[in-house]
């Protein structure tokens, strides 16, 4: 399984003004083949800040992710909204646990 997540820090009151393109950018992902979940939140302390995780099957779904059309609409987004800074990352699990 591969686990992305992250972090991406916005101008105030920006994520508020892209909530409608979150939506439809979980539900296209959650449709994806090899999706196995993707949630977006936003950090209690920092309510500029949104939290990234996501689960793939594998790095082929995870590649095909990128290159869907949604992508493409959500990056724009992302461009209008002014991401200020970005830290998300995808690793490789293995021997995953319930806790």
């Amino acid at each position: 399984m591969i686990v992305v997540s992250g972090n991406a820090k916005f101008a105030p009151g920006a994520l508020q003004k892209i909530r409608k393109e979150m939506e439809a950018m979980i539900t296209a992902s959650k449709a994806e083949a090899g999706c196995i979940d993707y949630a977006y939140g936003i950090d209690v302390s920092d309510p500029d800040t949104l939290l990234v995780v996501e689960y793939w099957e594998d790095w082929a779904a995870l590649d095909a992710h990128f290159k869907e059309p949604h992508m493409a609409t959500w990056r724009a987004a992302l461009g209008a909204a002014g991401v200020l800074s970005r830290d998300i990352k995808a690793a490789e699990m293995d021997g995953v646990r319930a806790l």
